[in-house]
């Protein structure tokens, strides 16, 4: 019975540690320009937060999001002067390279009907599911009750 309470803490100090000991990825520098901007609607970038309005010139770097409303257009110009339009109704999500250097820019759809994104990424449970089982179950181990133990008075 020590042996499996034992093991039971174990588990539970390694989820507890593995969930502490997620590092942050290193921000990328600035890898491409938006060249044009165009059309009735806004085109906003999300650098991580929200999205904003869009500016022409304006620097992005790998993750940085575009989103391009309805009759609207947007051009894209990597580093190494690689072009790209950018089509209405998407959301484009910038790469760490170029197209031209075979990098494949991320496309959604964007719901024309309420402006959300159709297969958007969520927040997830970034691994939280997993570790609550190992929890859950570090528990049962450690509180049940085993009857077949014999102890001595």
């Amino acid at each position: 019975m020590y042996r499996l309470k034992a093991v039971a803490l174990l588990g539970l100090g390694l989820a507890f540690g593995a969930a502490a000991q997620t590092p942050s990825p290193p921000v990328p520098d600035p890898s491409a320009t938006l060249t044009e901007i165009g059309g009735k609607h806004k085109v906003m970038v999300n650098e991580g937060k929200e999205f904003l309005p869009a500016k022409e010139g304006m620097r992005l770097k790998a993750g940085d999001r575009i989103m391009i409303g309805d009759d609207s257009e947007a051009t894209i110009k990597f580093d190494d002067e690689c072009e790209r339009e950018l089509d209405e109704n998407k959301i484009v999500t910038v790469s760490d390279r170029s197209p031209c250097a075979g990098a494949v820019l991320v496309q959604q759809e964007l719901n024309p009907g309420n402006g959300a994104a159709i297969g958007g990424t969520s927040t997830g449970s970034n691994g939280a599911l997993p570790i609550a089982a190992v929890l859950a179950l570090d528990a049962y181990l450690f509180f049940r009750e085993d009857n077949n133990d014999i102890v001595s008075p």
